[in-house]
């Protein structure tokens, strides 16, 4: 399998402050790995480091074999995507307006819109279901809508990698499970890597293929989605017990936190 993404030994400070220390991860093409961790532990950070938003101490990434510090912006912006979290409603721009915006990669200061930008974004539109409201306010949005929009973007900038940060954090279970379907295509038929920052447990074992666990800005674990919803690993990650139940329709093993504290009697 082809390397998309090659991290190594990756630390971040602000102020003298250690956010990030000495990670390392790599990310193939094709690949969903879900960061996982508790509050401030350095994920949103690592997604913004991987953007070139944000200074690193030390260490390297590579994207497709090339240092990201070398890439320019736009070399970058046809390399990586990136949805934050669902506050899409609040942006002052019509739907359109907003998803042609990513396709500035792609542009210089005096070129038109070409039959190529039409045709991605009339791909993106269709792939994210979002047609029906191209011409609509963003701020008339709902969050699942907003959301959609916000997808649609990324996928009109044309990336191999997209990375998402707590894609459904503000949405009700309907439209987190419409997001979480749409990314899911989005790696499996469209072939695109998927880095998605979550809170998400059991979304993340059952829907992603790779897990990287931080905690206080270190990589305690990293590995097959599968192999994530272990007491002892639970535990350590979260200092939180944790029972287990199987899902009535899945299948799948469902962790969910317990009532008691770590050294609690059972």
């Amino acid at each position: 399998m082809t390397i998309l993404l090659d991290v190594r030994k990756l630390s971040v400070s602000i102020a003298s402050k250690p956010l990030l220390s000495s990670i390392s991860f790599q990310l193939e093409q094709g690949d969903y790995l879900c960061i996982l961790g508790p509050n401030g532990a350095g994920k949103s950070t690592l997604l913004k480091a991987l953007m070139g938003i944000i200074q690193t101490k030390e260490g390297v990434i590579n994207l497709n074999q090339q240092s990201l510090s070398e890439l320019s912006q736009k070399e970058l912006a046809r390399q990586v995507s990136y949805v934050p979290q669902a506050h899409g409603q609040q942006l002052n721009f019509n739907v359109i307006d907003f998803i042609k915006m990513a396709r500035y990669a792609y542009h210089s200061a005096f070129s038109d819109w070409s039959s190529d930008d039409q045709q991605a974004l009339e791909h993106a539109a269709s792939v994210t279901n979002t047609e029906d409201f191209l011409h609509r306010q963003m701020e008339t949005l709902s969050g699942g809508e907003a959301q959609r929009v916000m997808i649609a973007a990324a996928l009109c900038q044309q990336t191999p990698l997209l990375l998402l940060d707590e894609p459904t954090s503000f949405l009700d279970p309907h439209h987190q499970v419409e997001v979480h379907q749409l990314i899911q295509n989005l790696n499996q038929q469209h072939n695109i890597s998927i880095i998605e920052v979550s809170h998400d447990l059991n979304h993340a074992a059952q829907h992603s293929k790779h897990i990287l666990a931080l905690k206080q800005g270190k990589n305690i674990w990293h590995g097959p989605s599968s192999e994530l919803l272990e007491t002892s690993r639970l535990q350590a990650l979260y200092e939180q017990q944790f029972v287990f139940t199987t899902h009535p329709q899945t299948g799948a093993v469902v962790a969910l936190p317990s009532e008691l504290k770590i050294g609690d009697e059972q």
